[in-house]
């Protein structure tokens, strides 16, 4: 499910830039398809994007004055050796209604998957029973007509 993210980059960190972009996975760090940073009264930045919920995504800030920067609000930082760079990370929280949605239907599934596992056997069972009938049916073995030798130990003939 879609999700309008706010994206707030602080004063502080904005500090003289006029603008910027917000960059990221959900964009495919594309300049051209970058969003918009807008001033704030209080010289911090935001910038809305729409995210699936569920997911996390790197991102960073691009500002007009040539500086890449991090937001310190940032879930967790994700370290990219070949850059020498940290890349913020969110990640996008399902709501309470989509958990419940998404949990029912892992539940549906699991009942699904065991019904089906306790029927396969099952069939199994009524194979190896249907061949052990079958077996016992079978027609007996030819009796031996060869009268034993005496058993000279007790006198027997």
């Amino acid at each position: 499910m879609a999700k309008k993210v706010t994206f707030t980059l602080s004063a502080e960190v904005a500090g003289d830039a006029t603008s910027g972009l917000l960059l990221g996975e959900f964009n495919n760090w594309n300049y051209n398809d970058g969003i918009s940073l807008k001033k704030q009264k209080d010289g911090s930045m935001t910038a809305t994007a729409t995210l699936e919920s569920g997911k996390k995504y790197e991102y960073r800030y691009l500002l007009n004055d040539g500086r890449w920067v991090n937001d310190h609000s940032a879930d967790h930082y994700v370290h990219i050796s070949g850059l020498q760079v940290d890349n913020c990370v969110i990640t996008v929280a399902r709501d309470v209604k989509e958990t419940k949605t998404l949990a029912k239907a892992l539940t549906e599934s699991a009942v699904t998957l065991v019904a089906e596992k306790v029927k396969a056997p099952a069939k199994k069972a009524a194979v190896v029973k249907k061949k052990t009938i079958a077996s016992k049916t079978a027609a007996p073995k030819a009796i031996s007509t060869k009268t034993k030798p005496a058993d000279k130990k007790h006198g027997q003939i």
